[in-house]
C-alpha cells in the first residue's frame, strides 16, 4: 500500500479546491525560489487567487497544522489503476487528510484489517479491481466487522453499476462516476465523514 502522507499544505489546498491550477502553483513556486516571498501572496499578486479564497485557505491550512498527523482522518483509496490512485491520493492529502492507496482486493483487506491504526474513516472504491471486482469487495466490507459501517463513496468508470450496488443492498455514502472534480470529492468525503460520525455517536438502541 502506498503513503501519500506528506504534502505541501496550502498549494495542495488550493489546487484541490479547484481554486488554481497546475500551472499557477508551478508559476508561484518559480517565483518564491527567486524572490523569498510567500507562496500566497505570490498567488494574489499573479490574480490566481482572490483575497477571500486566500484568506479561506490560510484558515483551512491553520486548523490542519494545529491538528497532530494521527488525528487527521485516514482515507483509504482502493483503485488498480495507480495513476489514477496517486491523483486521488493528492486530491484528499490537499484537503488534509492522510492517506493509503491499495492497488488490488488484497492490499485493501491487509489495510482494513491491520492490528494496529489507523482504521479508515472513508473507503474510496474503485469497482475495476483485477481480482474479483470492486462489488464483490465491497459486499465483503459490508459483512467484516472492522468495516461494518465505514462508510464507502465509489469513484469508477462504470457509472452502469450503480443500480447493482443498489439492487443488491449496499450501503455506499455516495456513487461518483470519473472523471470527478476535485472539490466535488472533497465535498462527498467530508460528508460521508460526518455521517459516519453520526452513526458512531448514536447510542445503540
Amino acid at each position: 500500500m502506498a503513503d501519500h502522507d506528506s504534502c505541501a499544505l496550502l498549494g495542495q489546498l488550493l489546487l484541490a479546491q479547484g481554486t488554481i491550477t497546475p500551472e499557477e502553483m508551478r508559476e508561484a513556486l518559480r517565483r518564491q525560489q527567486s524572490s523569498g516571498q510567500r507562496i500566497g501572496d505570490i498567488l494574489a499578486e499573479i490574480g490566481a487567487v482572490a483575497p477571500r479564497q486566500l484568506e479561506r485557505a490560510l484558515r483551512v491550512q491553520a486548523r490542519l497544522r494545529g491538528k497532530a498527523e494521527e488525528d487527521r482522518p485516514f482515507i483509504l483509496v482502493v483503485d488498480d489503476d495507480p495513476e489514477v490512485g496517486a491523483v486521488v491520493a493528492d486530491i484528499l492529502c490537499g484537503g488534509g487528510y492522510r492517506v493509503g492507496v491499495a492497488q488490488n482486493e488484497a492490499e485493501a483487506m491487509a489495510a482494513v484489517m491491520a492490528p494496529d491504526p489507523p482504521s479508515p474513516a472513508v473507503i474510496v472504491l474503485d469497482l475495476g479491481l483485477p481480482e474479483y471486482g470492486g462489488i464483490e469487495l465491497l459486499t465483503v466490507f459490508r459483512k467484516a466487522g472492522q468495516t461494518q459501517s465505514v462508510p464507502v463513496v465509489v469513484l469508477t468508470g462504470r457509472p452502469d453499476l450503480e443500480v447493482e450496488i443498489r439492487n443488491r443492498g449496499l450501503a455506499i455514502s455516495a456513487f461518483l462516476a470519473k472523471p470527478v472534480p476535485a472539490r466535488q470529492l472533497l465535498e462527498v468525503v467530508e460528508q460521508a465523514i460526518r455521517e459516519g460520525s453520526e452513526v458512531c455517536s448514536t447510542p445503540a438502541s
